[in-house]
């Protein structure tokens, strides 16, 4: 029997409760790769996932999320972004995300600038999980329709986040105003 969604958020439920910092995080991106091979669940919770994103688990104890995504346009390049003080492991299902890992390259003493350069670019293909922790600058990349699942600590729209703009120098806040 392959492994399902109730599993998979039972077992990352288990994980983050065993440990709440990396390793538990770690373990959700292993756990993530056992589901995205689950052709079931790509066909009831991805095949028809459009532009945006649909919850598929809110665990409330925990607070992590799990939401499926997806695109069905080519050429799609999303901004450097973090997610704030939250994390997000990615994972694959249909189509590739090509990840780039971006690195401040300034100070950081300036609250409206950031200057940032990519680091490593590495492909995430059907079947295939990352982890980003707290702090990781990364952008995504679509070059054809793509289908994933993104798992977050929190509810990123109730967080402040930034969004990074390699060319002016500058970053932009995400997420709720005080």
């Amino acid at each position: 029997m392959a492994y399902s969604l109730e599993e998979f958020c039972a077992d990352s439920v288990a994980a983050l409760k065993a440990d709440p910092g990396a390793g538990g995080r770690d373990a959700i991106r292993a756990h993530l790769e056992k589901l995205l091979v689950n052709e079931d669940f790509i066909a009831e919770h991805l095949a028809g996932q459009g532009k945006g994103k649909t919850v598929l688990f809110h665990d409330p104890e925990t607070g992590f999320y799990v939401n499926a995504h997806g695109t069905d346009e080519g050429n799609r390049k999303g901004k450097p972004h973090d997610h704030g003080e939250s994390w997000a492991v990615y994972g694959q299902a249909t189509g590739l995300t090509n990840m780039t890992v971006w690195q401040r390259t300034d100070d950081g003493s300036d609250p409206e600038t950031a200057q940032v350069a990519e680091k490593e670019t590495f492909p995430l293909k059907p079947g295939t999980a990352a982890l980003f922790d707290t702090g990781i600058i990364h952008s995504t990349a679509h070059p054809d329709p793509a289908r994933w699942v993104r798992v977050t600590g929190t509810d990123f729209d109730t967080i402040e986040r930034y969004a990074y703009d390699p060319d002016r120098g500058t970053k932009i806040r995400m997420g709720p105003t005080s």
